[in-house]
């Protein structure tokens, strides 16, 4: 403010520094804005001044006003001040009762105008108004409110003000010594107000503030507070009384507000006494709560949802099988509302701290410690439902849980709000996906399967989705639980109904179904990805999502005979059975063949579709439309179940011809050039990452090749996911659906890749140069010295390798080694290291082999010798050589990176997988009968050794709820555990010279034929014929024409022989004579016919002496073919 000094006239102001006063414009702008800017500040602090001078005055003006009220109000009740406190029904209230209705309204009328919570004699005051008016044996309010003149009605309005008034001091001062008193008052006057229907003060009570006080003072205290229980109890009693009057329309409505404050209290069920909670839910409107809950939820923070949901898992755990259609519909709604707001993070603290609260009993089975599938960047992916890091997400090839669904993003405060989360509450949250819980949602659907089904089928989506570990119990309930009532109920021996009645009812006939077998939408990857985006399909993807991750779980427990129904095999293991009950039911494909066909159908061009637009649509961060699960984990489930369809179908087929071809969709030419520089290009950015600028400028040129496959093979770089989703699209087809495209043309690509490769290392130009690796074998120890010379040579074993061969005299055999010597070399040394008398392989009954599981297999000296195994069966494939031997069907199951299941485990031990299934289908008292636990028996050397499947399990029994459990687990130990370490020292030997991912083009029977050629099938003389060159000769000599008449004429086991002798290999090429290389030849040996022919097998040329008649040209091949010699013949 400014000083006042008698004169408000403004003096000039005088320059006393001789100086002219010129201002320009500028400077007098500038003063005249500081003015202005002090004036609007001056006028600022006067109108705050008077802000704050008003509110003082007011204030002090409202305590001398509150203290005359309250001097007022002691003066009327001042013969009763002192003694309050007590029990009201022994005031002495004759004093009291002399007041005249308009004393007892001014009494009423002054401790609400004064009152103030926080002051102790306004609630001791508080204390005697409750005391004397409402709980006194003849209460004054009572006689008042039934009045219908002006002093009812304002005792009428007065009521809810007081309730209010406690409330809040309840609410302030939780702890206050006068709780009991306030509470009884509140109850007494809520009570009054529903035995008088005053509907519309309970209404604006229950919008506005009633349930907010009453929340807020349960919330003052732990729920483990012995202290407060009773009143804590006493306030959620008072919560549902509003409701009991309230009339249907009106109570669901408020029944919002309730839940919304008193139902998001943490651990509701535990701060109530058995009684109070009894009571409780018998007057809770849980329907109308179920009703209500999308009018609230989106107001509530995530400390209150999850609080919700746990309150809704308490009660409807227990109510729901209870529930009419409408109340179902309402609790799978709240639930599914729930769960999306939930964070993944929430679950996986429910998981820890069930892992912590007990660590004997499994809660889920232990997955496969099988060799982790490699990657096509060469790195090694995590398994079966195992979370993955760094490697997961790999569009080339993508295992099924390496894909996890779009998870929201969790902030610190997320985080910060699930930490806080009391196990207690996690425990109820687990309610969630118990197996009671879980059958009676189940049940349920089944009794209103037209209606709720979708609804069960989303939730059971998103509950998969939020809480992974949970997915095996929820897919096992769903599959093999038994709906006890309603039109689709099942029988016990009919496991897979739900998967039946969801494909009939749903998928089969659905929008989405009909538009992805359309020739047009479906058949067209851009009509998948219009499909994908359509807004119209919203809430119907759940019902295939659900529908692909029950059949494959199914399909893992079900054997062929099971699959395909058949008769015959039935009845073998129906007679297997009877020799062990007579009572028995056999499980059945819930689906019909040609049923299964248009599944696979449609589910072949979704994953066509969304792998040959991987990066058109997105697939890493978009989501299925209406829900949360990604583009990627759709596309993963639908691969998984179209290769275990496929799968079952190469081995017995049920499709027709050309059925599982895409090639009508893409020009299969373009396809082929397209994939090959896609892998190329691949393999340049790898190198790019591997080598930084110093490393390509300090390379040694001699070194080349070296560098190049320790690089390849060693710590190999990975590639951006957006690089891979424009550079591989069609790998991404061929590494996971490669069914799509004919056989022929992936051997044809498979041998371009090699090739490929063997350009990028330069090994074309040392072929007979000085770079090759020399090594002297004696034919007597082939597999000795193939392992002390060539395994040192890890993976440089690509490169080209000469062999001398020492006959049984120390002398060395004739040739020169052009690449057929080798051939010999590999064919005699595969032969040895695969026999079983070896004792790193067994065979199986149909004399197919596989790794031993003996303990001493797993020696670091046997795991060598497994590397290099796989290292020489790599380099007869890279060197396009067939050799003769059988793989079990399960462990080429393994060279494709698959999972090993029942099914597999007949080509193990037919007993034991007879004796599982068995098991599977046994009726009677499975623990009692059986007597079976979870361990297995080993034994070696006479002596046993007893693994347990699971922790205890010598301690835990089988029985029909967990012998599905105890079949997988079996197996799994069967068929992954026990050859681990061998199967993963093998691949890694046979991932240093071939790429894992391109041996994923093909199935197991495919896989067979590469390996070993076409077995049992006659050779083709005529192509055998077609495709030779002659030398000295041409096809019209004598000689040549007697040579194929008698060949001919040969059975077809000397047939092998003759093309073993000529090319070193029995089997021939997988395409035909046409990709011999170099090209089956016949040359004259001369004219002497007393000779015996002979044969260059590096070059595949039969040498042959002009014979002249059929039966000396036989005698002399038959000898020299069925000799045994090298090329000393020569």
């Amino acid at each position: 403010m400014y000083s006042f000094t008698g004169s408000s006239r403004r003096r000039p102001m005088i320059n006393l520094g001789g100086q002219s006063n010129l201002n320009n414009p500028t400077e007098i702008m500038r003063r005249a804005k500081e003015e202005r800017q002090l004036r609007e500040k001056f006028k600022h602090q006067q109108a705050a001044v008077s802000i704050i001078q008003n509110f003082w005055r007011s204030r002090m003006d409202a305590g001398r006003t509150r203290t005359a009220l309250r001097n007022r109000f002691d003066q009327l009740v001042s013969f009763i001040f002192d003694n309050s406190d007590g029990p009201a029904n022994q005031k002495n209230t004759s004093s009291l009762l002399k007041l005249s209705p308009k004393d007892h309204l001014e009494l009423s009328r002054l401790i609400l105008v004064f009152y103030t919570p926080h002051h102790a004699a306004d609630q001791r005051r508080l204390v005697a108004w409750a005391n004397q008016s409402i709980l006194n044996r003849e209460p004054a309010y009572l006689a008042y409110v039934q009045r219908e003149d002006e002093l009812g009605n304002s005792w009428r309005r007065i009521i809810p003000l007081m309730i209010k008034r406690i409330l809040r001091t309840l609410a302030d001062s939780p702890r206050s010594e006068h709780s009991p008193t306030f509470l009884a008052a509140v109850q007494e006057m809520v009570n009054n107000l529903n035995h008088r229907s005053d509907l519309k003060a309970l209404i604006i009570m229950g919008r506005t503030w009633y349930w907010k006080l009453l929340r807020k003072y349960v919330m003052a205290f732990e729920y483990a507070d012995k202290s407060a229980s009773q009143n804590v109890a006493l306030v959620i009693e008072l919560s549902i009384l509003p409701l009991k009057v309230l009339p249907p329309d009106q109570r669901t409505e408020l029944a919002s507000s309730f839940a919304a404050q008193i139902f998001t209290i943490p651990l509701l069920p535990n701060r109530l006494g058995i009684q109070t909670l009894i009571q409780f839910t018998a007057s809770l409107p849980f329907v109308e709560i179920l009703a209500g809950t999308d009018r609230f939820i989106h107001e509530l923070e995530l400390e209150d949802i999850i609080h919700l949901l746990s309150n809704l898992l308490v009660w409807g755990s227990k109510k729901v099988i209870h529930m009419d259609q409408n109340g179902f519909k309402g609790y799978l709604n709240a639930i599914q509302l729930c769960l999306d707001r939930m964070p993944i993070a929430l679950f996986r603290r429910v998981d820890t701290h069930l892992a912590n609260k007990t660590s004997v009993k499994a809660k889920r089975p232990p997955q496969s410690r099988a060799p982790k599938p490699v990657h096509p960047s060469g790195s090694t992916s995590n398994q079966f439902i195992q979370e993955s890091s760094g490697a997961k997400n790999d569009p080339i090839l993508i295992d099924e849980e390496d894909i996890e669904m779009a998870e929201p993003s969790d902030t610190n405060l997320t985080a910060t709000v699930v930490n806080s989360i009391s196990p207690k509450t996690l425990q109820w949250l687990s309610v969630l996906v118990q197996s009671e819980h879980l059958s009676q949602l189940c049940s349920m659907s089944a009794r209103y399967s037209s209606t709720c089904q979708p609804q069960l089928c989303r939730l059971m989506v998103s509950i998969i989705y939020l809480w992974p570990t949970s997915k095996e119990t929820i897919l096992n309930t769903l599959i093999y639980m038994t709906p006890s009532t309603g039109p689709s109920s099942r029988s016990a021996n009919q496991s897979g109904g739900f998967i039946k009645e969801l494909w009939r009812l749903s998928v089969r006939p659905g929008k989405i179904s009909v538009s992805l077998r359309d020739r047009k939408s479906g058949g067209s990857p851009q009509g998948v990805l219009t499909t994908l985006k359509d807004p119209k399909l919203a809430g119907q993807w759940e019902d295939l999502i659900l529908l692909c991750e029950l059949y494959s779980r199914y399909l893992m427990t079900l054997g062929d005979e099971e699959f395909f129904d058949d008769e015959a095999e039935v009845a073998s293991t129906r007679s297997f059975q009877r020799a062990k009950t007579s009572v028995i039911s056999t499980s059945r494909n819930p689906l019909m063949t040609d049923e299964v066909v248009t599944l696979a159908g449609l589910l072949r061009n979704l994953a066509f579709g969304l792998y040959w637009t991987e990066g058109q649509a997105d697939i890493k961060k978009g989501c299925v439309v209406g829900t949360h699960v990604s583009l990627e984990y759709l596309r993963t489930l639908a691969t998984r179940l179209l290769q275990q369809i496929y799968i079952r179908d190469s081995r017995r087929p049920f499709c027709e011809p050309g059925f599982w071809s895409m090639t009508s969709t893409f020009d299969l030419q373009s396809f082929m050039q397209t994939v090959v520089y896609e892998e190329s290009h691949l393999e340049e950015v790898r190198e790019d990452q591997l080598q930084s600028p110093a490393q390509l400028l300090n390379q040694d040129p001699d070194l080349d090749i070296s560098n190049h496959l320790s690089s390849s093979r060693g710590s190999r770089a990975r590639v951006s996911q957006r690089q891979l989703a424009f550079i591989s699209p069609r790998l991404g087809v061929l590494n996971n659906i490669p069914f799509v495209i004919p056989f022929e043309q992936r051997v044809a690509i498979f041998r371009t890749f090699i090739n490929s490769d063997r350009h990028r290392l330069g090994l074309d130009s040392h072929a007979f140069g000085e770079n090759r690796h020399k090594a002297s074998i004696r034919r007597q120890f082939v597999s000795e010295d193939g392992f002390t010379h060539l395994n040192a040579l890890g993976p440089r074993l690509k490169e080209t390798i000469e062999i001398k061969f020492i006959d049984p005299y120390g002398l060395e055999e004739a040739g020169i080694d052009g690449g057929g010597v080798f051939k010999e070399f590999l064919t005699s040394l595969t032969t040895e290291v695969f026999d079983v008398n070896k004792g790193l392989w067994l065979v199986n009954k149909n004399q197919e082999i596989y790794p031993n599981p003996h303990s001493y297999s797993r020696q670091p000296l046997s795991l060598e010798w497994y590397r290099f195994l796989g290292r020489v069966l790599g380099k007869a494939l890279y060197e396009g050589i067939l050799i003769d031997i059988d793989f079990a069907d399960f462990f080429l199951n393994k060279w494709l990176g698959k999972q090993s299941y029942l099914d597999d485990l007949a080509s193990l031990d037919p007993e034991l997988y007879q004796g599982l299934i068995f098991l599977k289908h046994y009726k009677g008292d499975v623990e009692a009968d059986l007597s079976l636990n979870f361990t297995v028996t080993n034994n070696e050397f006479d002596a046993s050794e007893t693994i347990e499947l699971v922790p205890q399990g010598s301690k835990t029994s089988v029985t029909a709820q967990n012998r599905i459990n105890y079949i997988y687990l079996m197996s799994n130990y069967k068929l992954n555990i026990r050859i681990e370490s061998q199967c993963a020292a093998f691949f890694k030997g046979l991932n240093d010279i071939i790429e894992l991912k391109w041996l994923r083009m093909f199935n197991q029977l495919e896989l067979k034929v590469l390996v070993g050629g076409l077995d049992g099938q006659d050779l083709d003389i005529d192509d055998m014929q077609q495709w030779t060159v002659y030398g000295g000769w041409d096809e019209s000599h004598p000689t040549i024409r007697i040579f194929w008449k008698v060949v001919r004429e040969f059975d077809n086991l000397t047939k092998r022989k003759l093309l073993r002798f000529v090319t070193s290999c029995a089997r021939p090429p997988l395409l035909g004579f046409k990709e011999l290389r170099p090209s089956f030849a016949i040359r004259s040996s001369g004219v002497d016919r007393s000779r015996l022919p002979s044969a260059s097998t590096c070059v595949n040329l039969l040498k042959l002496p002009e014979y002249q008649t059929e039966a000396e040209l036989r005698e002399k091949v038959l000898y020299a073919i069925n000799a045994g010699a090298g090329f000393d013949l020569s």
